[in-house]
């Protein structure tokens, strides 16, 4: 029961002991809900990146278009409404999503990522000339937080409380994503997507789904955060901002559930600790960045398993013995002794007249294969010699 939860667990205590770790390093409350929110869009983004294989460089639009959908409705539409319009403004950028990721994902791998690069280019620069609209480089100021249940929201406390509460309720949900069926076809689609489309799932479809969740907790991240500064401008809208929520996502490490929040506390805890010390601190930090891709590419969750990897294996070798030897206790079944009867049937697969050719070369030439129920097949052979063409052959690929 614990470790199935373990992933909450380790949430509500990180939360809880979040404030006393800033503070810790002479930090105040505002960089503990800082971190707090872009853990959110953080794990919103390695939704694409670690769990599907999307690589996205242009995620900081969604934050950026969730701050100032917040921001214009509570200054145009509901100007006595407070933070429930993260509401309205992550549900209004999850619907923009759809057909903007339609788009996009029409194209894989690095034409997938430019067209996100291109797409958060274009953006910033309505958000930052429009003027009009959204303020240009002066931005959006005076976002108020209301109240909630009766509490004062303008107040330090009280603000971190309710986003760790939301947090955490996010945190939950994405934890039953993940480990749902869909999350499991998420993965399937990472690994191998020609399989995955193969065997009947519709990929693009999938795909499409796990863009727009992502972007939306991603803009709800945003709405949250124009609350907390009280201020909405273009720098979330930017390409750098980009990068940056891809590097915590690297940092932390892509293929584990909680690394990415992970990586939004160190990138915060080192911006504002070696900021103090040196203007230049994005250039120490680009440095660390590469240094994590090249010796520790699963991030810090991969430094601390690799730290912990003799315990562990200690441990699952004294279970393996223990398992090796309850399972010596226990009789055969009768299928498998050296009496069991043996009945011939016939097959279940079977594929005549194989035959593939490109160009001049005969891969495959009067192939012949049949298969029996409840017995073991090899198609051996050297290296050109057809293995993976007939297999293609028999699936219909070809």
């Amino acid at each position: 029961m614990l470790a199935r939860h373990a992933n909450l667990l380790i949430a509500v205590a990180g939360l809880i002991l979040l404030p006393h770790l800033v503070s810790a390093f002479g930090l105040t409350l505002t960089s503990a809900t800082d971190i707090t929110i872009l853990a959110l869009a953080c794990m919103a983004l390695n939704l694409l990146v670690g769990y599907t294989g999307l690589v996205s460089f242009g995620h900081g639009a969604w934050f950026g278009l969730g701050a100032y959908g917040a921001a214009l409705l509570q200054r145009h539409v509901f100007p006595d409404a407070g933070l429930i319009l993260v509401l309205p403004a992550a549900a209004l950028v999850t619907l923009a999503a759809i057909p903007i990721g339609f788009v996009v994902l029409r194209r894989r791998g690095v034409y997938f990522s430019l067209l996100t690069l291109a797409f958060t280019a274009l953006l910033y620069t309505v958000a930052f000339r429009w003027t009009d609209f959204t303020g240009g480089e002066n931005g959006l100021g005076g976002v108020k937080r209301g109240a909630a249940f009766g509490v004062d929201l303008e107040q330090a406390w009280p603000f971190y409380l309710i986003v760790a509460g939301v947090a955490l309720a996010v945190i939950y949900g994405l934890q039953r994503f993940v480990r749902s069926p869909l999350g499991s076809v998420l993965v399937s689609i990472r690994e191998n997507e020609q399989r995955a489309r193969f065997i009947g799932y519709n990929t693009t479809l999938y795909k499409l789904a796990c863009f727009v969740l992502s972007a939306g907790i991603t803009s709800f991240a945003g709405a949250l955060m124009v609350f907390h500064h009280r201020f909405a401008s273009a720098d979330p809208v930017s390409i750098a901002f980009s990068g940056e929520l891809l590097a915590m996502v690297v940092i932390g490490g892509m293929r584990s559930f909680l690394g990415p929040a992970l990586g939004a506390l160190f990138f915060v805890l080192f911006r504002e600790c070696l900021s103090m010390w040196t203007p230049n601190w994005l250039f120490w930090f680009g440095l660390l960045f590469v240094g994590f891709i090249v010796f520790s590419p699963t991030g810090l969750v991969g430094v601390a398993a690799r730290l912990l990897a003799p315990l562990r294996k200690k441990r699952e070798e004294d279970a393996a013995m223990g398992q090796r030897v309850g399972a010596e206790l226990r009789p055969l079944p009768a299928s498998l002794t050296a009496h069991a009867p043996w009945r011939e049937t016939a097959p279940i697969l079977v594929a005549e007249g194989l035959a593939r050719s490109f160009g001049g070369i005969k891969a495959v030439q009067a192939g012949a294969v049949a298969v029996r129920d409840k017995t073991l097949h090899a198609l051996i052979g050297p290296n050109g010699a057809g293995k993976t063409t007939a297999f293609n052959l028999i699936s219909g690929m070809f």
